[in-house]
């Protein structure tokens, strides 16, 4: 191996794994979920299978976070989960204290399932919670109720995690703004030391959008989203929950490293149906992906056919299930950095290009600017969109 392929290598420190089951779909979700449990299994398998093979190709990688996200995967057998976990151990080294995330539901959640889950080696539990509220509930097509929801904080904190996530989503249709601040009050009461809190987004191809394009149902308003924006900030600032990325708020230490992976443009494996992975440009040919020279990373991803991952997973080729790919080039890996730094706190390095498109910004308090780096004021978070659209080139 070149000392090149050598050093990208050693810069892949995160590893994604997608689970697609879901007791149902949710009206807003876009992302690969699939309803029922229909071929589990045979899917786990093909998944371990492609964790051993990325793992042959690339050696035996140091991982500093892991994430089995979906779908639900708080919905599939315990020890399935438990299986994948031994074979990525199996394949590569998990750094001390490496941030293990498993997401969950309160529906499919229990004391028993969590500390199965623990055992297994998890230690950090995202769960989603979206609502208190029994219309907003049903409107998002979710299957637990407002007691089922808090009750399974309690139960994953039984079953001995410390590190807690919950899922929130606000500006629904229907959700006025004292019904939002309750929700924050009572979920901040329950001592989670993460919160994200998302605006509900309507993405072509869910059943959420049919709906409104239908006229069934109304779209969401913006001048809603807003103040249900500042109302999070404030109520979640004020329990120590503070605002790291626009939509996410921690207690000091308990970010999510994992997505900080992805928003500082880091590298990261992605493997299972639908996955994205992101790799250094000098790494590809060891995934037998061609890379063009001058090129500074590389994005890849997964088809969206279970039975075509099965397939490919398991038909002993030892080729690796990726549908396709694309070269990351100087241009487009700086655009990229704006657009996800922007969302953090902490911002982006401020660079010499940069700083000329940024003046105007700065001057009217829609960016910061102190220490060589850059940022978005709490009033430029709100026009982010048009603030990286003057700033990427």
């Amino acid at each position: 191996m070149t000392g090149e392929r050598a050093a990208g290598r050693a810069r892949i420190r995160s590893l994604y794994l997608h689970i697609p089951f879901c007791e149902r779909r949710c009206e807003y979700c876009d992302f690969v979920s699939l309803p029922g449990r229909d071929r589990e299994a045979e899917y786990i398998e093909a998944l371990r299978a492609e964790v051993r093979g990325v793992a042959a190709r690339l050696g035996r990688l140091e991982l500093d976070t892991v994430f089995v996200g979906g779908g639900t995967p708080s919905f599939v057998d315990p020890d399935r989960l438990g299986g994948l976990l031994d074979e990525v151990r199996a394949g590569f080294a998990l750094a001390p204290g490496c941030e293990v995330t498993l997401e969950a539901n309160p529906s499919s959640t229990s004391e028993a399932r969590a500390s199965a889950w623990l055992e297994a080696g998890f230690n950090r539990v995202s769960l989603g919670i979206q609502s208190l509220e029994p219309d907003i509930l049903t409107f998002l097509g979710r299957v637990h109720d407002r007691e089922r929801a808090l009750a399974a904080v309690g139960e994953v904190r039984r079953a001995g995690f410390s590190r807690i996530s919950c899922d929130l989503i606000y500006a629904v249709p229907g959700l006025d703004d004292a019904r939002w601040r309750s929700t924050l009050e009572r979920v901040a009461a329950l001592g989670p030391g993460h919160v994200s809190a998302y605006e509900l987004t309507v993405e072509a191809g869910t059943p959420l959008h049919a709906s409104v394009r239908r006229g069934e149902k109304p779209a969401v308003d913006p001048e809603a989203a807003l103040r249900q924006h500042r109302i999070a900030v404030s109520v979640l600032g004020a329990v120590g929950l503070q605002q790291y990325e626009v939509s996410n708020y921690a207690q000091a230490g308990e970010e999510c490293r994992h997505n900080l992976v992805y928003w500082r443009r880091g590298h990261y494996l992605g493997v299972g149906l639908g996955a994205h992975g992101h790799l250094p440009a000098e790494t590809g040919a060891l995934l037998d992906i061609p890379v063009p020279p001058g090129s500074i990373g590389l994005r890849y991803w997964h088809g969206r056919s279970l039975p075509t991952y099965v397939d490919r997973c398991g038909d002993g080729s030892g080729g690796l299930p990726i549908e396709a790919y694309e070269a990351v080039g100087a241009a487009d890996a700086e655009a990229e950095r704006i657009l996800l730094g922007l969302r953090l706190a902490e911002g982006i390095e401020l660079t010499r290009p940069l700083a000329g498109r940024a003046d105007g910004l700065v001057a009217v308090g829609l960016l910061w600017r102190r220490d060589g780096r850059l940022g978005a004021t709490a009033q430029g978070q709100e026009v982010l969109d048009e603030v990286i659209r003057q700033l990427v080139i």
